[in-house]
């Protein structure tokens, strides 16, 4: 009688431990799979190019006072961003948007963010060192775009890479290079 009554106290353990484990399963799996989503970059993984509000929401990305973008639409986005695709808008956006995208705040060049005037060649080569840059490109065809024979390393920045506008190639004002300029 005594071994009967042993049994029917393991034997509800063994009924419950299959459904503790699931449970503990369940958890472990949705804490992984929240994790994953929240870790995700916030790409809409529909918006198309052109749909500005798909990624930005109705918010615009520069601060409404902002002298570049105050008076901008959503529609206005497509005057220097391509139709052709989400990797193709990466490509082609301005330096402001890349700067803010690597964590680079208006603050850390201009430094009246309220009336931001345009940032001088002392303050780009701060962090883009003329030299290195010219070393990085150095294999770029048919010619280095950062070390000219006209004017070595010291060419302005904002000759061709413009924060708050689409950039341009200077070079192909003479040239016959089509160098991509971001």
């Amino acid at each position: 009688m005594a071994k009967a009554n042993r049994q029917e106290r393991i034997y509800p353990m063994k009924r419950v431990l299959p459904g503790i484990t699931i449970v503990f399963v369940l958890f472990f799996v949705a804490v992984l799979t929240a994790s994953t989503l929240f870790a995700a970059p916030k790409r809409l993984p529909t918006a198309k190019a052109g749909n500005c509000v798909a990624c930005h929401g109705t918010q615009k990305v520069l601060p409404a006072d902002h002298p570049a973008t105050k008076s901008m639409t959503f529609k206005d986005c497509l005057g220097c961003h391509e139709k052709t695709g989400p990797q193709k808008l990466e490509g082609k956006l301005p330096g402001s948007h890349l700067h803010m995208l690597g964590g680079i705040t208006c603050g850390k060049c201009h430094k009246n963010v309220k009336k931001a005037e345009a940032v001088s060649m002392e303050q780009c080569a701060a962090c883009h060192n003329p030299e290195k840059l010219a070393e990085q490109t150095a294999k770029v065809k048919p010619s280095n775009p950062h070390t000219s024979p006209h004017y070595g390393t010291s060419l302005d920045c904002n000759v061709c890479h413009h924060q708050h506008q689409k950039s341009e190639n200077f070079c192909s004002q003479c040239h016959d290079f089509n160098f991509p300029v971001p």
